[in-house]
């Protein structure tokens, strides 16, 4: 397809140059189906979403432990002595 676009005066004086534009649609909308599908399916299950959550936002899931012992109030070493 390439070949065709870049000799396109030449493939549109064979008359070949519908023949290519079809081909190139075509083309876009299998590779369309192939991508696109598997991730709308994927999209239908709740621990997809899930998941893909905690991969996005990792560093935002491990600061928001670390702040919920903080606020819990479960301290070691030094700070649980300094309590006492």
């Amino acid at each position: 397809m390439q070949i065709a676009q870049a000799l396109k005066p030449l493939v549109r004086r064979g008359g070949f140059w519908e023949s290519v534009k079809t081909l190139a649609r075509g083309y876009e909308v299998i590779m369309g189906l192939l991508l696109f599908t598997p991730v709308a399916f994927l999209a239908w299950f709740p621990f997809v979403s899930e998941f893909q959550t905690r991969m996005l936002f990792n560093q935002a899931f491990s600061r928001g432990l670390q702040i919920s012992r903080i606020l819990g109030g479960q301290k070691k070493g030094r700070s649980s002595r300094n309590k006492e």
